[in-house]
């Protein structure tokens, strides 16, 4: 889970838990206020109507995270090959990444990643690579894109019949020597 998951998900109990323990024990919220309104020197706050807009706010926030929850696309760990009494063979995602790897490799590239997105309907392929002939690469970029995009159907024809999305994006590598760790030369 990623950190502003939880961070969202914690920030969500705590509402829930102060509008559930308003709705348990409203002497506490009655105390509160009394509380306040000593300070104060008013009735800052109707008990009654703060309980009804913290509970309706609820419900409408707890109906758009179903609604969120229901409609985002699941990302599946692999593409399913068999599926037999004896157990499932499936080809992983990572092997996926690995064949895109292996194929771009001769393409004059170098550090290569690859981030692939399996969900329901779609294979979404983001990939980013370091060139140091940049303008001759990206002079050949479409072919590279059609081959690849012909090799990823071939590997996975009659198995996954998914639209395939392919986003390829060429870097210029580095040549400079100050990244280079430099040796102390002794004379």
């Amino acid at each position: 889970m990623k950190k502003w998951q939880k961070s969202f998900l914690g920030l969500l109990c705590l509402v829930y838990i102060f509008v559930l323990s308003m709705t348990i024990w409203p002497k506490f919220v009655t105390t509160t206020n009394d509380f306040f309104a000593k300070i104060t020197g008013n009735n800052p706050i109707n008990q009654h109507d703060l309980l009804n807009v913290s509970q309706l706010g609820l419900l409408i926030l707890t109906v758009l995270i179903l609604f969120i929850i229901l409609f985002i696309p699941v990302q599946k760990k692999g593409i399913l090959l068999e599926k037999h009494k004896e157990g499932v063979l499936s080809l992983s995602n990572e092997g996926i990444i690995s064949f895109v790897n292996t194929r771009l490799s001769g393409y004059g590239l170098s550090n290569i990643r690859v981030n692939f997105k399996n969900t329901k309907h779609v294979n979404h392929f983001d990939i980013t690579a370091d060139s140091l002939y940049q303008k001759h690469v990206i002079g050949q970029l479409p072919q590279i894109k059609q081959i690849l995009t012909s090799e990823i159907q071939e590997l996975l024809s009659g198995i996954d019949e998914k639209k395939l999305k392919l986003n390829i994006k060429v870097d210029q590598k580095s040549t400079s020597s100050s990244h280079k760790k430099r040796a102390t030369r002794v004379v």
